[in-house]
């Protein structure tokens, strides 16, 4: 989940894949295949009953289980490598590229991190890199905000107020992917508490198996 201080994203025209309905933010989907309204590059996807579409903008898509606040599969567009001042702004790190290789590599170098080693994935067209991340067990900054959580800042979206900030006992499956044109797609399947992730992977999996982005 993260914490999200706040996403000002400026909605954009999309269209659907012919033949796929267009569920509304919030509205529990019914077990089968849909495709985003604004989110870009298009993405279409299959879930079983209990789905949510919590979020569908231009640079952003969450999708989590409707009995659960805490758990989401989250797609960001665009976003990037965010810095690690202390005080936790709404700016890039400097100096970090937004290849897939660039911000794995950069991710699996923050002190405050625990990461994987990377696999390399393709995921609905795109090819990239797949890491397992949690907090370090020794780690205690914490942003101003977080009112003395564990926290690493992780993406910021330039230009926007988007800002993703891991706390605590979070932990994460992260799908880092490259598009065609330049930058990144992520995929974010995550635990806010931590202690359900590996459960929530198994659900979670299928439906970024599933999914298939209109990048041509």
């Amino acid at each position: 989940m993260g914490i999200v201080l706040s996403l000002v994203v400026a909605a954009c025209g999309g269209s659907g894949a012919p033949g796929s309905p267009t569920p509304a933010p919030e509205s529990p989907l019914p077990a089968g295949t849909y495709t985003s309204a604004v989110f870009q590059p298009a993405v279409t996807f299959t879930v079983p009953d209990g789905w949510v579409l919590a979020s569908d903008s231009a640079d952003y898509l969450q999708l989590r289980p409707a009995d659960q606040d805490l758990l989401g599969i989250h797609l960001f567009r665009g976003a990037g490598a965010a810095s690690q001042d202390p005080s936790c702004p709404i700016e890039p790190a400097p100096g970090v590229g937004t290849t897939s290789t660039e911000l794995v590599t950069w991710i699996r170098g923050l002190p405050g991190l625990a990461a994987s080693s990377p696999a390399m994935v393709t995921v609905g067209g795109l090819r990239g890199a797949s890491i397992d991340v949690g907090i370090a067990a020794d780690w205690t900054q914490s942003c101003p905000f977080a009112n003395g959580l564990p926290t690493v800042p992780l993406l910021v979206e330039p230009g926007t107020e988007l800002r993703w900030v891991m706390a605590g006992g979070e932990r994460l499956r992260l799908y880092v992917l490259d598009l065609p044109a330049g930058g990144s797609l992520i995929v974010d399947i995550d635990d806010f508490e931590g202690s359900q992730i590996d459960a929530f992977i198994g659900r979670a999996a299928p439906i970024v198996k599933s999914f298939q982005f209109a990048t041509e």
